[in-house]
């Protein structure tokens, strides 16, 4: 996945989780989720940009990036928790 589609696509992975918790995911699976869909996104796009056809590399190559993806989603949302949590403990 190009660099800048795929830093354009953390957001989306993480609006995508707090979704899933919205419809009753659990909290621990949620970074779980983010990865899994890291990996589906980035392989998804990989495959239709090459026309179906993908050579085994380039497949490992789209998961690893969405591998990447997924855990930059992952802590971009427990990052924004931390951050929040504190923000609201200090005005309590």
């Amino acid at each position: 996945m190009e660099e800048i589609a795929g830093v354009a696509v953390v957001p989306l992975i993480v609006g995508l989780v707090e979704a899933a918790k919205g419809v009753g995911l659990a909290p621990r699976w949620a970074p779980l989720l983010a990865v899994g869909l890291g990996v589906a996104i980035s392989v998804s796009y990989r495959v239709a940009a090459a026309g179906g056809a993908l050579a085994a590399e380039a497949l490992v190559a789209a998961a690893l990036s969405g591998l990447a993806l997924g855990l930059a989603a992952a802590g971009l949302y427990s990052g924004a928790r931390a951050v929040v949590g504190d923000a609201v403990a200090r005005v309590r």
